[in-house]
């Protein structure tokens, strides 16, 4: 199986057909529309047939890390790393070989949520290709000598994360405890002790019809219901979790170093929410750092927090079925954390955003939306969580529709609402001198 990689490439015929294609005629563009429906066995299945050459299969599944039993905590993170080894009808080297042969990729993803399969292929491969990813899918049997050979992939994931990212994990913790607050990645303790029983109960609990998704770009709706339809899924039904309460407050882990990494939030909305998409929008137009290379940091944001040294900072909004984090994540020199984490609490607690500012917002959400909407595999992902989420789909110009129609005001209201809550926080690296939630 592929990881996810995105890599910046420069080409280097640009030039050439600039010059030498100025005067070609535009291709005729398909009109784009989004079909969805759900099947007799619950299975949700949407599709958008774009006239791509490549086709996106999602298959997804309510499996994130806010499912796992406090006994087996890590074990989403194992399923995601055991996508591509052996099955009931091939081994990993087969499959992977099989998959290289017809110049397709499979790649297993997830959040708190959903677990995501996605395959890339084209389409004159696509249905031997999904014959491979529905095995992939179904036929998993978490051989205990193959789980003992993945563990140094799960120590690297592990140990490659950003401390951003640490902190946004932690900033869950605080906020949840449980549920949304288990984390996406599994304790380096807990490496080698998760079974091959308890995955295998794990995946038939939560990999079922009714709790599946099957996201098509690039083919018809009638190939989503197909490729649903020929899912090997029990039909087992386990009880609705329990809806993850807020608490708030704050998680810290020392680390050493010259920075100090902070995640700090209050909450926000659940994903479908009017209120979720003002938020996202707020979250753009306090800042996402210089928009040009080199460039200074102008964003309301970045004047909040002042002049105290070299500092990176972003505002962010996660979305969930039943509630939402929206804050701020801030890398600051050690010396400094305290009178910035106070300044971007301060925000968060009284934000206020201009006209002006919350316009460049919505520009940069809905530049980001449509550009995301140009890599297919990201685009399947979304619609899948969507149909999760509403029960339907819309289409990223729909989305960027939506985004228009929001007024200063609707912006203003759910920033009001989301400021009378009490602030979480995570934080790593070195923090001598970062503040808690009760200073602020």
């Amino acid at each position: 199986m592929a990881s996810k990689t995105k890599t910046f490439v420069t080409p280097l015929i640009r030039h050439v057909t600039s010059r030498g294609y100025a005067q070609a005629a535009p291709a005729a563009r398909k009109e784009s529309k989004v079909s969805s429906a759900v099947l007799p066995n619950k299975t949700f299945v949407a599709a958008l047939d774009n006239g791509s050459a490549v086709t996106r299969v999602t298959i997804a599944f309510k499996a994130g890390s806010r499912y796992e039993p406090q006994t087996e905590l890590g074990v989403a993170h194992v399923l995601r790393s055991a996508a591509g080894l052996s099955t009931k009808h091939a081994n990993s080297f087969i499959l992977a070989r099989k998959l290289a042969q017809i110049g397709a990729s499979v790649t297993a993803s997830g959040d708190r949520e959903f677990v995501y399969y996605t395959l890339e292929t084209t389409q004159d491969n696509l249905n031997e290709a999904l014959d491979l990813v529905n095995q992939v899918v179904t036929g998993q049997e978490f051989r205990p000598w193959e789980l003992t050979d993945n563990e140094p992939r799960l120590k690297f994931d592990i140990a490659s994360l950003p401390p951003q990212i640490r902190a946004v994990d932690l900033l869950h913790k605080a906020a949840y405890r449980r549920g949304l607050g288990n984390s996406l990645f599994i304790s380096p303790k807990r490496i080698g002790k998760i079974s091959s029983e308890s995955l295998q109960h794990y995946a038939c609990n939560l990999m079922t019809s009714s709790r599946c998704a099957v996201a098509v770009v690039g083919d018809s709706q009638e190939r989503a219901n197909m490729i649903a339809q020929n899912l090997n899924l029990s039909s087992n039904d386990i009880s609705a979790p329990e809806a993850s309460k807020y608490y708030g407050g704050d998680l810290r882990k020392e680390m050493g170093g010259d920075l100090a990494h902070v995640a700090i939030a209050v909450q926000g909305a659940p994903a479908g929410s009017p209120q979720a998409l003002a938020l996202a929008v707020a979250a753009k137009a306090l800042g996402n750092g210089p928009v040009t290379k080199w460039g200074s940091d102008n964003s309301p944001l970045a004047k909040a927090i002042g002049n105290v040294g070299p500092f990176a900072a972003a505002g962010f909004n996660v979305a969930y079925s039943d509630s939402g984090l929206f804050g701020v994540v801030l890398s600051v020199p050690k010396d400094e954390a305290n009178a910035a984490v106070k300044s971007v609490a301060n925000i968060l607690k009284k934000p206020n955003l201009n006209a002006a500012a919350i316009q460049a917002g919505k520009s940069q959400l809905k530049l980001q939306i449509l550009c995301e909407a140009d890599a297919g595999a990201s685009l399947a992902e979304s619609m899948a969580a969507q149909g999760f989420y509403t029960g339907s789909v819309k289409t990223p110009a729909d989305i960027a529709k939506q985004i228009d129609a929001l007024s200063p005001n609707d912006v203003s209201q759910a920033l009001s609402s989301a400021a009378a809550n009490k602030l979480s926080m995570g934080a790593v690296g070195n923090l001598a001198f970062v503040p808690y939630t009760d200073e602020l």
